[in-house]
């Protein structure tokens, strides 16, 4: 494993955030209306900005997130906002859901 990706999943572990599956990521997405656009998908690397770990850095890897039934990013500007929505966010900054793909962490 890249010891970058490890310490950065050590520090996530430390803080009591552990990843799931990427099965389990679609089907929360699922239930709440929302689908993963695996035609967004980018590889990346992070850089952590501030904090005593300002300047560590770790692969990422992202994509995005559309509505099931119409097909338009959850981010438009004509997408919906409604509770599912503010659920769709909850997972998103305050649950902290992501998974290891490729040796790369994607977040949701």
């Amino acid at each position: 494993m890249n010891p970058a990706l490890a310490n950065e999943l050590a520090a996530r572990a430390a803080d009591g955030w552990h990843p799931i599956t990427l099965i389990e990521i679609k089907a929360q997405l699922r239930g709440l209306g929302y689908a993963l656009d695996r035609t967004l998908d980018c590889r990346s690397t992070a850089q952590i900005m501030t904090g005593p770990r300002a300047g560590k850095t770790y692969p990422t890897f992202s994509t995005g997130i559309k509505e099931a039934d119409t097909g338009r990013s959850a981010f438009h500007v004509e997408a919906r906002r409604d509770a599912k929505f503010r659920a769709l966010q909850n997972l998103r900054f305050e649950v902290g859901l992501y998974t290891v793909l490729r040796g790369a962490i994607m977040d949701l």
